[in-house]
């Protein structure tokens, strides 16, 4: 606390335009909280954050002078995101987009911002699991199918599958929907009942999974929601009340819990639908009229059906992402800090 006073007791001297755009967006605490975190480099900080400004102003026809305080803030704010990162990793700790926020008032990216600080977020080996399985999922489609066109719903659009597949002629549309899990995961009825949303929304719903473990082999041809839904509840409670010795056994302990959560909020849910193979769709697909209904397609299955297509690489990959932990996944090929977009 008393190096925070005494930091905040250097003089800085704050130029008009970022004074103009501090006070305009209440911003004096968020200031202060920067330059106590830039410290004795605050000034250097704003300095290089003004020449830095006025060159993008001056290279992008986009930017305005009046936007000279707001970059500057910006600059600076990012900065002192960068070594808050940089403490808190060296302490054992995570940096959260609030507390970023609430220490900076800028809204970041969090995968981006550990990038910058040398680091890797959590979030950013997630993202490459789904990258790399999109990517092995993209190659099979367009070799099976060379004439359908692929597309990824933007978010806050309703129902978002992580993959739409469209033909022209004839006409038809499928929804893709990847979980790429270490393999040691259980695929719930929480995923079950997501599958059902989308096809209850678009006709054909396909779940390419990287576990090898399902429930859907406990479930007949037809299934309700209900049904789901209650034995769902039932086999994850067991679970659930089992010891946990292995590190396995505590992962799907978690599972299960977080899986009676899920499965309590839904229980309102009332759809029905047909649970298909990936053989059967595929097929219908190329009669030109997939099946109406649920495809689930566990790891090994998927990786079978890329070696098929002789995407032996792609199929590598997909096994990477069941036997490896997130730690230790990477890939210099497939962007992993955002979702393929």
């Amino acid at each position: 606390m008393k190096r925070e006073r005494d930091l905040l007791s250097r003089k800085t001297t704050i130029r008009p335009a970022l004074q103009k755009h501090v006070r305009k967006y209440t911003l004096n605490d968020k200031l202060r909280s920067i330059t106590a975190i830039l410290g004795e480099e605050a000034q250097n900080v704003i300095d290089w954050a003004y020449t830095e400004a006025k060159r993008r102003i001056a290279e992008n026809p986009n930017e305005k002078e009046s936007d000279l305080g707001r970059i500057v803030y910006e600059l600076i704010g990012n900065e002192a995101a960068i070594i808050l990162v940089k403490e808190n990793h060296a302490k054992g700790r995570l940096t959260t987009k609030i507390e970023v926020k609430a220490k900076t008032g800028l809204k970041v990216e969090m995968p981006v911002l550990y990038r910058e600080a040398g680091l890797r977020h959590p979030q950013e080996a997630r993202n490459l699991r789904h990258n790399l399985f999109h990517e092995a999922f993209h190659a099979l489609i367009m070799h099976l199918f060379p004439d359908v066109t692929t597309s990824v719903p933007s978010t806050g659009e309703g129902l978002t599958p992580d993959l739409m597949v469209e033909h022209k002629d004839p006409e038809w549309t499928i929804s893709v929907e990847y979980k790429g899990y270490r393999s040691i995961t259980l695929l719930s009825e929480s995923e079950v009942l997501k599958g059902m949303r989308y096809q209850a929304a678009y006709g054909t719903a396909w779940l390419v999974t990287s576990t090898t473990k399902s429930v859907k082999d406990l479930y007949s041809k037809s299934i309700h929601s209900k049904d789901v839904i209650k034995r769902g509840l039932s086999r994850l409670k067991h679970i659930y009340r089992r010891r946990a010795y292995t590190s396995e056994q505590k992962e799907n302990r978690g599972i299960a819990r977080k899986g009676i959560s899920h499965l309590e909020k839904q229980q309102d849910l009332d759809m029905r639908c047909k649970l298909w193979s990936a053989e059967e769709l595929l097929e219908s697909m190329k009669a030109g009229k997939p099946v109406k209904g649920l495809i689930i397609t566990t790891g090994f299955e998927f990786i079978e059906l890329l070696k098929a297509a002789g995407l032996n690489e792609e199929a590598d990959n997909v096994l990477r992402v069941m036997k490896l932990p997130t730690a230790s996944l990477h890939s210099d090929k497939v962007t992993s800090v955002r979702l393929i977009e």
